[in-house]
């Protein structure tokens, strides 16, 4: 009886997600949905899944956590796919906040020739990361950074006001002398990111990083000269904060803010990636 009615269900979610990742993966992803609405999740699983579009390749997930919801947002609701039409052309991309890596795939898939450098502070995010970004390692088109932006350089902690669970927002704060709040985590100005990159010209700056977009545009912004355009998600008031609007205009981007999830701003006159 429970299986008759779950027959409906199970072969309209297998249409919905069968474009996305292969048979095996669909039932794979079925079977987690079903464990997920009765709270069986199993800390410490990983949900692999072989994909097909808008990714090609295994994407793992942990079960714990909100991975399932940046997954949704990346590879089904594609939160970037705007910036590909004002963007046609691009070869070099930094990911600050890049989580467990989607966004970076994503990027990497749309943008074949692009080469990354994928910056996450969250250190077993961070190993997540390296795990769904190994191809492209392997490849020499990306580059790992387990650090946090930050205005200068300095020791953080994970900020405790946070869900722990809640992976995908993971935000932090300045260690006070002393202070026992758990693993630390290095944060780098984004221009000595840039440095390291060995990237002359970045194409695409992809910024998702929990409120600490103020601490992005601290000091000497020199290197805004560097970039093309910026994706930048912002959170609370931090768009006001760190006056974007204004230093968008005073470096010569224009600002497209349709979009509800990501505000992407375009240097003037740019072809992108050219």
């Amino acid at each position: 009886m429970q299986l008759t009615s779950l027959q409906p269900w199970t072969v309209s979610f297998t249409r919905e997600w069968r474009r996305y990742m292969s048979l095996r993966s669909v039932l794979r992803l079925r079977d987690y949905e079903l464990r997920s609405s009765k709270g069986k999740q199993v800390e410490g699983r990983l949900l692999e899944l072989n994909m097909k579009w808008p990714v090609r390749g295994r994407v793992s997930l942990r079960e714990v956590g909100s991975d399932i919801l940046t997954f949704e947002e990346v590879m089904k609701q594609q939160v970037y796919r705007s910036i590909l039409t004002k963007l046609p052309h691009c070869e070099t991309v930094i990911d600050l906040g890049a989580n467990i890596g989607l966004a970076s795939l994503y990027f990497a898939r749309q943008y074949p020739s692009c080469r990354l450098v994928a910056v996450e502070p969250n250190p077993d995010t961070y190993r997540m990361l390296t795990t769904n970004l190994g191809e492209l390692v392997e490849q020499g088109r990306c580059r790992t950074v387990n650090a946090a932006v930050w205005g200068s350089e300095k020791m953080l902690v994970a900020d405790g006001a946070q869900d722990p669970e809640h992976y995908s927002a993971f935000a932090t704060k300045e260690a006070n002398p002393g202070e026992r709040s758990g693993e630390t985590m290095k944060g780098l100005p984004v221009q000595t990111i840039i440095n390291d990159s060995g990237f002359t010209k970045i194409d695409l700056l992809k910024v998702d990083i929990e409120g600490a977009e103020v601490e992005l545009f601290k000091g000497d912004l020199a290197w805004l000269r560097n970039v093309n355009s910026i994706a930048i998600e912002f959170h609370g008031a931090s768009r006001k904060e760190c006056k974007f609007d204004e230093l968008s205009r005073d470096y010569g981007f224009h600002i497209h803010d349709q979009e509800a999830h990501t505000v992407l701003a375009v240097r003037n006159g740019k072809s992108v990636g050219r």
